[in-house]
Parts: C-alpha cells; sequence; structure tokens
C-alpha cells in the first residue's frame, strides 16, 4: 500500500487502539511478505508511535494474506474473549503464499476494510469476509473509517 491507503490505515490503526479497554483487547500487524506485530498483547505502545510507524510504510513487493491472517489468529489466542474477529485493511489480492480463505480457523469473524477501488480487489474483499462471516467496507477516504470501523466493532 502507499499514499492515501497508508494513511487510510494509519487512521484505522488509531481509531482501534485508542478504543482498546478492558472490552476490547486489540494487536495491529503490518505484512507484505512477512508479518510484523506492530501492537499487541506483549507490545503495547502508544497509537501515536503506532500511528508514526504506519505512516512509514512503503508498500511494495509480494502480499502475503494468508500469513497476516495466521498471525492475527496467534495474537487472539491468547485473548480472553467470547468472540475474536480481525479486522483486515487490505484490498486481498495476495501475490504470494496460500489462498486468503486457507487461513481462517482460529478467527471467529473477519471483517474487511479495502482501500482499493478495482473490481477486483473489491470482489476479493467481499469474498474473504464472507468466507470468514464477517462484512467487507470499502473505505475510500480517511473519513470512511470512523463510520466502518463504528459499525464493524458495534
Amino acid at each position: 500500500m502507499t499514499g492515501l491507503a497508508v494513511a487510510i490505515a494509519a487512521v484505522a490503526a488509531a481509531g482501534v487502539l485508542l478504543r482498546r479497554d478492558e472490552r476490547l483487547e486489540t494487536s495491529v500487524l503490518t505484512f507484505g511478505r512477512d508479518v510484523e506485530v506492530v501492537a499487541g498483547h506483549a507490545r503495547r505502545p502508544a497509537a501515536e508511535a503506532v500511528v508514526r510507524q504506519l505512516l512509514g510504510l512503503r508498500g511494495h513487493g509480494l502480499t502475503d494474506v494468508a500469513a497476516a491472517l495466521r498471525a492475527a489468529r496467534v495474537e487472539l489466542l491468547s485473548a480472553v474473549a467470547d468472540q475474536r474477529f480481525v479486522v483486515l485493511l487490505s484490498d486481498c489480492l495476495h501475490t504470494t503464499g496460500d489462498p486468503p480463505a486457507s487461513a481462517l480457523a482460529g478467527i471467529d469473524r473477519l471483517h474487511v476494510l479495502c482501500p482499493l477501488r478495482t473490481p477486483a480487489a473489491e470482489a476479493a474483499a467481499r469474498a474473504l469476509a464472507a468466507r470468514g462471516g464477517g462484512e467487507a467496507r470499502m473505505v475510500r477516504s480517511v473519513r470512511d473509517i470512523a463510520p466502518a470501523l463504528t459499525d464493524l466493532l458495534a
């Protein structure tokens, strides 16, 4: 991801981190070919530090969405919750690794925020969210994040 998509990711992550409390445990992961836990159960940096790190991302190379989902599942294992769900900000167009739908085990619900305006990305995001028992939202600007997250996290 680059440009606007990175800004959307940063705002989404900040929104989720600022909402975390005893009822909402959160993690933020970044991914391309590799996955990094930026904030999680073992690492809880301030939302501002996470946003700074996300704004420094430069999207390029391969994208392994399945690896990101497996890493999210690992984060979810330590969460004490009635429902473990993931909000994935991605176009869901994987370019390496297993198909994303093959990595949904252990995730009770997968919601997708899709920042890319292409028919292929929208179709992939909607299909993956449906396979994960969740919903897909097309986010075209930073202004779309708050309503989408409020709806999905309600």
